[in-house]
């Protein structure tokens, strides 16, 4: 075994690249774009509040990321309510009977 390097002595791999993002979504006192015009002939989409274009790749992660957030509580609330209705029946204290919790 000669020529290898023990595992315990080679050094930690290093980030290759870090992303981080260049501004804050959220800007007091800016137009945050709620509401917009997309233009299918010239690619374009405008925000109808502040006249402002806006990159349509920009705007489609934008809807891209909102989507997915929705569907994560959607699933977060169906598995709230599966344990809410676990909760719908108890036992009772005097005959030890399962009985079905008034909500």
């Amino acid at each position: 075994m000669m020529g290898l390097t023990p595992i315990s002595t080679l050094p930690e791999p290093t980030k290759v690249i870090s992303l981080t993002e260049a501004r804050n979504r959220y800007r007091p006192g800016k137009c945050q774009h709620k509401h917009m015009t997309m233009d299918e002939d010239l690619n374009t989409v405008e925000c109808d509040d502040c006249g402002e274009k806006l990159n349509p790749v920009a705007v489609l992660k934008r809807f891209a990321f909102e989507e997915s957030l929705w569907h994560r509580r959607g699933e977060e609330l169906k598995k709230l309510q599966a344990a809410l209705d676990a909760k719908v029946r108890c036992r009772c204290q005097h005959c030890g009977q399962m009985t079905r919790v008034r909500v």
